[in-house]
């Protein structure tokens, strides 16, 4: 019954390392975005959310309520 116990917490070691790896691999990769590639992506950023559009949409013809032309765009 004894082994039992001690493979059980071996079990649980192993897997509770693994789990710290994980997390440790995981917070190493948030850091290298965040300190190594953090200027390039803040300036990939900016130039994303400051780029200048013009959406010329297709409308349809305005009509008042005798179904005369208003206006056309």
């Amino acid at each position: 019954m004894d082994t039992i116990k001690l493979s059980n917490k071996k079990k649980m070691r192993n897997a509770l390392f693994i789990v710290f790896l994980i997390i440790l691999c995981l917070i190493g990769r948030i850091g290298y975005i965040q300190f190594i590639q953090g200027s390039e992506l803040r300036s990939l950023a900016y130039q994303q959310q400051t780029l200048d559009r013009s959406i010329n949409p297709k409308r349809g013809t305005i009509l008042d309520s005798t179904r005369k032309k208003c206006f056309s765009s």
